[in-house]
């Protein structure tokens, strides 16, 4: 058994336009393009099961969908145009990766982005043998449970916290990332812990995000809305309504008293099925306070958009 630490950079779309006000008139064919993300640099390297590093991975690929480098992407990750025209192709990229995988192996990303935009690029390219897509590791996850961390952990919080030295210019290089993941899991790796975040089935894991949440519908029967100390029903001062990332209700318990946030946030598995997770947090009155005046202006900015 080992572990595969996986990273990705992709060429998207984002904001092009604040950088080539003029892109889809002198590219009219990215109007609509089918990835949202590309694919554009694979990184990988494998662990043995004492943590040591045993083989990396590196290569290019060229784009074929989004085929102008988005100066916002270059920016951030240092690939050049002429990096990518030398570049191979997504079906060489995974082939190569591939290799790199013994049957039992662990893929680990840090979170589960790299590895949703590996299976959508994959159908896209009709690229079918995902086979190796077996055991899954999300080490962000795994990390942030670790550290006794609420809000998941980016990779750079994550080094500070673990005092790890970190070069920041060789950042969003997509093997410099893996690299530093393995150095984050080596820290923290615990052969028993591992196991209860490990997944069987990526098919199935809560892992893609709902796109619009203020046109989103909840399915209450769903939803608990329960003092986690009492079990009882919350009184809510504030349903479920979306903050960002996620839905929050605000409210106190008629038992205990105490006044608590509801977090919940909805995710889709490629199968199409919708997870619910709600996380309860106990507030005091200065917090609970802060999260209505959050609240307020969240349902206000609603009202605005309806008008």
């Amino acid at each position: 058994m080992a572990f595969i630490i996986i990273d990705l950079e992709f060429n998207n779309l984002e904001d092009i336009k604040k950088y080539r006000p003029n892109i889809f008139d002198e590219n009219p064919e990215l109007k609509e393009v089918e990835l949202d993300n590309e694919i554009i640099e694979i990184g990988a390297i494998k662990l043995d099961n004492y943590m040591q590093p045993i083989k990396e991975y590196k290569a290019y690929i060229k784009p074929s969908v989004i085929k102008v480098l988005n100066p916002k992407i270059s920016e951030i990750t240092n690939i050049q145009e002429e990096d990518l025209e030398q570049g191979i192709s997504f079906r060489e990229g995974m082939d190569g990766l591939k290799e790199l995988i013994d049957e039992g192996d662990i893929i680990c990303s840090w979170a589960k982005d790299d590895i949703i935009e590996i299976i959508n690029n994959a159908i896209y390219h009709k690229y079918e043998d995902l086979s190796w897509l077996a055991l899954y590791l999300d080490i962000q996850e795994y990390s942030t449970k670790i550290l006794g961390k609420k809000k998941s952990l980016s990779l750079k919080h994550a080094l500070d916290e673990l005092k790890i030295k970190v070069d920041t210019t060789k950042l969003h290089d997509a093997l410099n990332d893996a690299i530093y993941t393995s150095f984050v899991f080596k820290r923290i790796y615990n052969s028993r812990a591992v196991k209860n975040y490990m997944i069987k089935d990526i098919y199935n894991m809560p892992a893609l995000e709902i796109k619009n949440l203020n046109e989103y519908k909840i399915d209450k029967s769903k939803v608990s809305q329960k003092c986690p100390k009492c079990k009882v029903s919350i009184d809510l001062e504030y349903e479920l309504i979306p903050l960002k990332w996620r839905f929050v209700s605000l409210g106190t318990c008629p038992k205990c008293r105490n006044k608590l946030i509801n977090e919940l946030i909805i995710k889709r598995t490629f199968s199409n099925e919708e997870i619910y997770k709600e996380s309860y947090s106990f507030l005091d009155e200065i917090e609970y306070i802060n999260y209505c005046d959050k609240v307020k202006k969240a349902i206000m900015k609603l009202n605005n958009m309806l008008i």
